[in-house]
């Protein structure tokens, strides 16, 4: 639909922070597809749709919350862009959002891509939008001339905007653990080196829980492994209940789980954990035909006050955990400062 058509506007208070922006966003990360690199099935359906689209330049757009991440890019080398734009009025669409001409659009005819080189004047994004009915970006088309999409150009490019999402489903379903359905010791590393990535971007902090079923073996030997498969999946399920939804709950091993907090300061950490803690204590799991009563030790970490990687975050929250184990489990831990300051202070 043409921007500029009469009866046709874009309410700009949607782009400020408020709860559906907050899922939006946590879906967003969920697909942790965030600062990755080049894929040939991304790049692949970029290419057919400038083809089909008959258009010089093709980009698959992830709409962070403070730029565009641009996953695959045809015609136009770019790798991200502050928000603002063609991008973020198109994910409010449910159909091709088209823009004919931006240089007389009103909303667009100041934008950095219209003003400057590349000179920007049509532009159509197809939203990509999940099985939630969240929009996470767009598979978008911009030609340097004014003009329009055929009906059947239109209908191919929701088509394989809906292709992209296929492909973040198919990538989705790999990272998770199939017993609770928590994201894997695969994607918790991925994600973890992606999230300390953004974090010293913008001098932000990384929280990690490192979190042990206190006694599970127990469990496995008095009530048989089928029980301590439920009483894992029953963990997994109160610790999805306890994290907020920018967090990324993982299970890496029998009964080992990390929750990664995005922003979380030393407090709220130690908050958070607690409250984890008490949670699973009060709580009754089913397993076995009967309800357990469990307990966890964990130990906390963060980025970059006990390491500036991810594998030295995790390792002093390891150590914090095995500490909370040898006080007596039950409790949260934690970590120790780092001995050496972060880098960010050593350069100051």
């Amino acid at each position: 639909m043409p921007a500029n058509e009469p009866g046709v506007t874009v309410d700009t208070r949607r782009f400020l922070p408020n709860a559906d922006e907050s899922a939006r966003l946590a879906a967003l990360r969920s697909y942790c597809v965030l600062d990755t690199g080049r894929e040939a099935r991304f790049d692949d359906l970029t290419r057919l749709a400038a083809s089909i689209c008959e258009a010089p330049v093709s980009l698959l757009t992830l709409v962070d919350f403070d730029r565009l991440f641009f996953k695959s890019s045809f015609g136009l080398d770019i790798r991200d862009l502050p928000r603002g734009g063609f991008c973020d009025h198109a994910i409010f669409q449910r159909d091709v959002f088209q823009v004919p001409d931006a240089s007389r659009d009103p909303l667009f005819r100041d934008h950095p891509l219209v003003l400057e080189a590349p000179r920007v004047r049509f532009y159509a994004g197809a939203p990509l939008v999940t099985p939630q009915d969240l929009a996470l970006g767009t598979l978008c088309v911009m030609d340097f001339v004014p003009r329009s999409l055929q009906p059947r150009q239109a209908e191919m490019l929701r088509t394989l905007a809906g292709q992209v999402m296929v492909q973040l489903e198919l990538t989705l379903q790999a990272m998770r653990d199939p017993l609770t359905g928590l994201y894997n010791r695969r994607q918790m590393e991925e994600s973890l080196h992606r999230e300390i990535l953004r974090a010293r971007r913008v001098g932000a902090t990384v929280g990690i829980m490192a979190i042990d079923v206190d006694n599970f073996k127990r469990i496995n030997d008095t009530l048989g492994h089928e029980a301590g498969d439920a009483a894992l999946h029953g963990i997994a399920s109160e610790l999805a209940l306890c994290v907020r939804e920018e967090d990324i709950a993982c299970r890496i091993g029998g009964e080992e789980f990390v929750i990664i907090m995005p922003g979380a300061t030393e407090e709220a950490l130690r908050q958070r954990a607690e409250a984890v803690r008490r949670r699973i204590e009060e709580s009754s799991v089913p397993a076995g035909g009967s309800k357990l009563k469990l307990t966890v030790s964990t130990g906390l970490a963060s980025f970059p006050d006990h390491g500036e990687s991810g594998t030295a975050v995790l390792r002093a929250a390891d150590a914090a955990l095995y500490k909370a184990k040898a006080e007596g489990r039950n409790r949260v831990v934690m970590s120790a400062p780092s001995a050496y300051p972060p880098l960010v202070a050593r350069i100051a």
